[in-house]
């Protein structure tokens, strides 16, 4: 099956990077010009207060007023300097040393030096100080990328819904291709199930018949983790009471054949009127799943042992086998993940058992040693 949400990351990710590319050197000049008409406007406006100052000195120096009141505002500071820099009155939030100063910013302020005509101060120098502020190009830039940010995940999610289509359309053909063929091969299966017990009937433990329904009971155990793997989201799975007892014992039943033609011997260590409230298909899943592994992956004439018992609230269902064992125990439940390429499968089997188990609150412990062989826990 192919996932309708897989697209080409690599692209995606160069036309992330691209737009965002696109969307920096622009946002970078705009800042850098927005900061240079800052400093204009600014400059401007200390010139304009300056002026304003200057004549209020200049007034005061004409007059026959014994009293002058030093102009101040809210924006602005100021204060005036003797020609050797020395200050004779200041409201600046910070001293500086007017000879050094024209056109200056200075911790977070801009200051501004004008020379002053004769005056009755002797004052050489004014320097209006104003606070440098970035809300207004903040609240533009954070506009601006909010604009953009939108801009671009609609962008984005366009280009995603433009790459997953062709994904989209396999997916949808595949599983129809799949429905399609479980639908036709259901039927014959099941005739060749029917030849193959008259057939055991007529000539009772023929190897070649027993060898043809173990293959074919394999088919159908594919077959049915192939159709639970389509149908699972599609199909609601209710729970209903089931005799666990029974039913593990029906299922090793139904692989005789498969434990027939290689001669394992089934220990069956069986607590009767276990009782468990689960969905019966998922049920089979697990089982089936975990019976078909240890039967396909035992050597002949070995044994395999189920054990389920119950203690307190808890059931305990134990499959164990004799067979080659597994590398490692953490990649089997992996999809489509294989221990042996060589015996066929599509590696959903353990898969769906371990979706099955996580959505019904089922612990799984797997033991496993090479060339001795697998345990398979399942507590309910």
């Amino acid at each position: 099956m192919v996932d309708g949400k897989i697209i080409d990351s690599k692209h995606t990710l160069f036309q992330m990077i691209l737009l965002l590319l696109i969307v920096s050197i622009p946002m970078h000049f705009y800042i850098t010009s927005e900061l240079e008409n800052a400093k204009y406007k600014d400059k401007t406006e200390l010139e304009d207060y300056a002026k304003q100052v200057a004549n209020r000195i200049y007034l005061f120096s004409n007059s026959n007023d014994t009293e002058f009141y030093f102009p101040r505002s809210n924006l602005y500071k100021s204060a005036i300097y003797s020609a050797d820099g020395k200050k004779i009155f200041s409201l600046l939030s910070k001293e500086i040393n007017p000879k050094y100063i024209d056109y200056t910013d200075i911790a977070g302020n801009r200051f501004l030096k004008t020379t002053l005509k004769p005056n009755v101060f002797d004052a050489k120098y004014l320097i209006v100080q104003k606070k440098i502020s970035y809300y207004k190009l903040i609240v533009n830039v954070i506009t601006i990328l909010i604009v953009v940010a939108i801009l671009v995940f609609f962008v984005l999610f366009s280009i995603i819904k433009q790459s997953a289509l062709p994904y989209k359309k396999l997916n949808q053909y595949l599983e129809d291709f799949i429905k399609d063929a479980m639908h036709e091969l259901k039927t014959p299966m099941g005739v060749i199930l029917l030849n193959l017990d008259s057939l055991s009937a007529i000539y009772e433990n023929n190897k070649m018949i027993l060898r043809a329904k173990s293959a074919l009971k394999n088919m159908i155990v594919i077959y049915e983790d192939l159709e639970f793997f389509v149908k699972n989201k599609k199909v609601a799975h209710n729970k209903i009471d089931i005799n666990l007892s029974k039913y593990v014992c029906e299922r090793v039943e139904f692989f005789s054949d498969l434990l027939l033609s290689k001669e394992i011997k089934v220990e069956k260590d069986i607590e009767e009127g276990i009782y468990i409230k689960f969905n019966k298909l998922e049920l089979a899943r697990v089982i089936d799943n975990t019976i078909s592994n240890a039967i396909k992956y035992s050597k002949e004439k070995t044994r395999i042992g189920i054990k389920l018992y119950r203690e307190g609230s808890k059931v305990y269902l134990k499959i164990s086998d004799q067979g080659r064992g597994i590398a490692d125990t953490k990649k089997i439940f992996k999809r489509y993940y294989r221990e042996d390429k060589i015996s066929g499968g599509f590696g959903l089997g353990l898969s769906i058992v371990k979706n099955i188990c996580e959505k019904n609150s089922v612990q799984i412990i797997v033991n496993s040693s090479i060339g001795k062989g697998s345990d398979f826990e399942y507590i309910l």
